[in-house]
């Protein structure tokens, strides 16, 4: 699967699967708006910002702060672009993997957001190539603060969160479209476990890393960004 494609495609209704597919989807995006403590001229990096939903929810409680969101898909892009026209906000198009075009950005973000965007990348080693080069573009003692899917510590519960998964779709869709669901996010989800997550932001030179949120297999977790001593 094509997964780029995928999102350029469904780039439109994008909004609605989202929260018909991810379990607490705003709940989780205002939890998460909620822990950030912005100030006027602020500049916020937006990972996987997709069609702008938390971007303009971050928005709506800091309409001063500066936000560059980043995407790989041009259809979300583009969705994005026109629902935060008016707010001081920028696109920028790169897969975060891509180490060369990251460094366009020139750094000196205080923040950085992510949200349902990191366990779409396949593979450990890209994962980590990826926030590498988004916290690479951080402040000293800046933050990270991501949203997204965990993968179960056992078997057992990943069955269960599966089984989670499978029941909250039903909510939504008829069994036929559920079952397909299933499928597809088996296709297209590379999930982590807390603590492989945990690890990838330690790789990445994030410190004081927690988790504060968690409703099933959806979390919050955050880093800092701490300058070493020379």
């Amino acid at each position: 699967m094509n997964i780029k494609q995928t999102y350029d495609d469904e780039a439109g209704i994008y909004e609605q699967t989202s929260r018909a597919v991810n379990i607490y989807f705003d709940e989780s995006l205002d939890k998460l708006v909620s822990l950030l403590k912005l100030k006027k001229g602020m500049r916020v990096l937006d990972v996987c910002c997709g069609t702008g939903i938390l971007t303009q929810k971050i928005f709506e409680k800091y309409p001063d702060v500066q936000i560059i969101g980043v995407d790989f898909s041009e259809g979300m892009m583009a969705v994005a672009n026109e629902r935060l026209a008016g707010y001081n906000f920028a696109s920028f198009n790169s897969d975060i993997c891509y180490e060369k075009r990251m460094k366009l950005l020139n750094g000196d973000f205080d923040v950085v957001v992510s949200s349902f965007g990191i366990h779409n990348i396949h593979g450990f080693k890209n994962k980590e190539k990826g926030i590498k080069n988004v916290v690479s573009l951080l402040k000293n003692g800046g933050k990270y603060y991501t949203c997204d899917l965990l993968k179960g510590d056992t078997k057992e519960i990943e069955e269960q969160w599966q089984n989670f998964q499978y029941q909250w779709l039903l909510k939504t869709y008829e069994v036929a479209q559920a079952e397909a669901w299933m499928r597809m996010l088996k296709e297209e989800d590379d999930k982590e476990t807390y603590d492989k997550n945990k690890q990838l932001l330690e790789l990445a030179g994030l410190e004081n890393i927690e988790k504060v949120w968690q409703k099933e297999f959806l979390a919050i977790w955050t880093g800092t960004k701490i300058k070493k001593e020379d």
